[in-house]
């Protein structure tokens, strides 16, 4: 129950937020087209100025109803949560450069690696292997998601579609259930942000927004490591895993500078390539729902079986990238 209250009033908070942010905010940030960008015409970024706020209200209202959110009303979580905002801001503004980005990355997810160490002690690893893991692990998540925020809902597909898949969890194992209202409050605020992101886009995320739900998207992968397992787990992102570390070993490989923008991506390279953004958000949402309901069958079986279909998700994102792409070899 608190979780659908925390989705609807996230959606309905974001509705509103969204459209005062347009009608006051219309120029901030506005993304003109580059190397990185798949839009052809100057467009805001003000999605995170909208919503990040409406996402910390709800689950602070939901943890005073509950008495706390798991993780996600802890005040070091909530502290990363701004550091990454404020950032954002700053970074849609005027640009930080990558280094001042990862530094404050480093910073927040240090901060909220602080606010999972009650769930991380649950696995049997030493702490001092398994929170410079974790830390790393957000880091990553936190960049991809900064990453993909390249296209008409790529956004909602690639972070509102997994929190929807963790929502269902919740409800279905026990262990997760604490956590639901923070998921359904992400959910419920990128179901808002699809009525003005939906092509031709009128905003976007920006780094005000990418970031920190970067942040709690890795942490809501996190909480499914521990408490399912890492294999399940890696099914929630799984569309900016793959395509994130597939296009960074890509470009690795081919020498070309990591620290600039680019437009490398699968879902860029497809879109360039003559496909439609719904062809290809549509394409990376179908995956990601497909990821999502196999995490949850595989939730609460032995490794070796969430192995084979970790693998089986693999091969199906190999086949989708090769078909977005239209071609006949690897992407």
């Amino acid at each position: 129950m608190l979780s659908a209250l925390s989705f609807l009033s996230a959606f309905v908070g974001g509705l509103a937020a969204l459209h005062a942010a347009l009608r006051l905010l219309s120029g901030f940030g506005a993304a003109a087209p580059d190397a990185r960008s798949n839009h052809a015409r100057p467009t805001p970024q003000l999605g995170g100025i909208a919503l990040v706020p409406v996402w910390l209200a709800v689950v602070l209202a939901a943890s005073a109803l509950a008495g706390s959110i798991p993780v996600f009303s802890d005040p070091f979580f909530i502290v990363a949560v701004l550091v990454l905002f404020l950032t954002g801001i700053m970074d849609d503004r005027n640009s930080l450069g990558p280094v001042g980005k990862l530094v404050a990355q480093f910073l927040a997810c240090g901060l909220a690696t602080v606010a999972l160490v009650g769930v991380l002690e649950e696995w049997p690893v030493p702490m001092l292997l398994l929170a410079p893991a974790t830390l790393l692990a957000l880091v990553a998540v936190v960049n991809l998601t900064n990453f993909i925020d390249g296209l008409d809902l790529m956004a909602v597909s690639t972070v509102g579609v997994p929190s929807l898949v963790f929502v269902a969890l919740a409800a279905a194992i026990p262990a997760l259930a604490g956590f639901g209202p923070a998921a359904a409050a992400c959910a419920g605020a990128f179901a808002a942000f699809a009525t003005i992101n939906r092509p031709p886009a009128r905003a976007f995320l920006g780094d005000s927004g990418s970031l920190p739900f970067g942040l709690i998207l890795g942490t809501l992968a996190v909480v499914l490591a521990i408490r399912c397992g890492p294999f399940a787990a890696a099914l929630l992102p799984a569309y900016i895993l793959l395509d994130g570390f597939y296009t960074f070993f890509k470009r690795a490989r081919n020498g070309e500078s990591l620290m600039t923008a680019h437009s490398s991506h699968v879902y860029q390279r497809a879109y360039r390539g003559g496909r439609s953004a719904l062809e290809v958000t549509g394409t990376v949402a179908g995956f990601g729902m497909v990821a999502g309901l196999v995490c949850l069958a595989i939730a609460q079986i032995a490794w070796p079986f969430q192995l084979l279909a970790v693998m089986a998700i693999v091969a199906l994102w190999c086949f989708a990238a090769k078909w977005l792409t239209g071609m006949g070899k690897a992407p």
